[in-house]
């Protein structure tokens, strides 16, 4: 079934995130868990109307891997944010930063606009949002990995 809100391929995601890690490694595959106590950050995009239509999540590594990435924090302050399960305000700072960008991977020059509500912890996903995880009519999983820091899961859904 087609989505308002397109989902992409491994080589649009390589490109839009490549504007912000060089040599970022992207694969399909893999699956994102989105139960409470998996550490998993959902970017939530929300349509004109306000009503969650497309969401970005990615697991507690990538969520640590990217955060610390972006503003070159050291690898070891990553490790210890995925294996805690728990990121810093600077790197949930840095990952909203990394999810507006990703606005880009679920639109077109077709598709109605939405902009990015915020990033919250799965565990914390409004109750809207929490329904389009069980109901989106798209979804993709990707690995990814960012030199130097390492990689993780990252997954797309739409309505």
């Amino acid at each position: 079934m087609a989505t308002l809100y397109p989902l992409p391929d491994g080589p649009k995601i390589k490109t839009i995130l490549g504007l912000l890690f060089d040599d970022i490694d992207v694969k399909a595959g893999g699956k994102v868990d989105t139960s409470p106590a998996s550490g998993t950050y959902v970017g939530v995009y929300i349509s004109d109307s306000g009503a969650p239509v497309a969401l970005c999540a990615c697991d507690s590594n990538l969520a640590a891997n990217w955060s610390a990435a972006l503003s070159m924090l050291p690898v070891g302050i990553a490790k210890d944010a995925a294996k805690n399960k728990a990121l810093t305000d600077v790197m949930v700072g840095n990952l909203r930063e990394i999810m507006n960008i990703c606005t880009r991977l679920v639109m077109s020059d077709s598709s109605p606009h939405l902009r990015l509500d915020d990033v919250y912890p799965v565990q914390s996903l409004p109750a809207p949002a929490v329904a389009l995880v069980g109901q989106a009519k798209g979804r993709s999983d990707f690995q990814i990995a960012v030199p130097k820091y390492g990689g993780g899961v990252l997954a797309l859904m739409s309505s």
